[in-house]
């Protein structure tokens, strides 16, 4: 797998990227103004997008913003290519550090009715902290 940081407005892939995000079983679990959410990304200095690939396959991005040493993470896998590993190994790329991050924690929400991504983020090793409404807290120590 491959993982490609979007830094342009003029990305070729950002139709795709917006149409998975309007997908109704996508935005039930993600928060954004769809509108926006590009230009924050490209815009910000500690927010990180990465498109993930397979074989030159767009199958999924991970939001990753950088706050200290903690990395505050948003994974999606698009919905055909979900249950075919990829959101395993986009984890542990990230756990050992093939991202050019520097980042000690990983901290993560999740709905508490998205039973793939916490089963996903359990099976990585991710350890729930808490529970805020209806969003359940994970973290992730790299320094361990």
């Amino acid at each position: 797998m491959t993982y490609t940081l979007l830094n342009s407005l003029k990305d070729p892939d950002i139709p795709r990227l917006l149409e998975i995000h309007s997908l109704p079983e996508i935005q039930c679990f993600i928060d954004i103004n769809i509108k926006k959410y590009f230009k924050y990304v490209v815009k910000s200095e500690n927010v990180f997008y990465y498109k993930i690939y397979d074989e030159g396959i767009l199958v999924g991005s991970v939001h990753c913003e950088l706050v200290g040493k903690t990395m505050y993470l948003s994974l999606l896998i698009f919905p055909e290519y979900q249950n075919n590993g990829y959101g395993t190994k986009t984890l542990e790329d990230i756990i050992s550090k093939k991202f050019p991050l520097d980042f000690e924690t990983i901290e993560v929400s999740i709905n508490n009715d998205n039973f793939p991504s916490l089963h996903l983020f359990e099976k990585v090793g991710f350890i729930r902290t808490s529970v805020d409404g209806g969003l359940i807290n994970y973290t992730f120590n790299c320094e361990v």
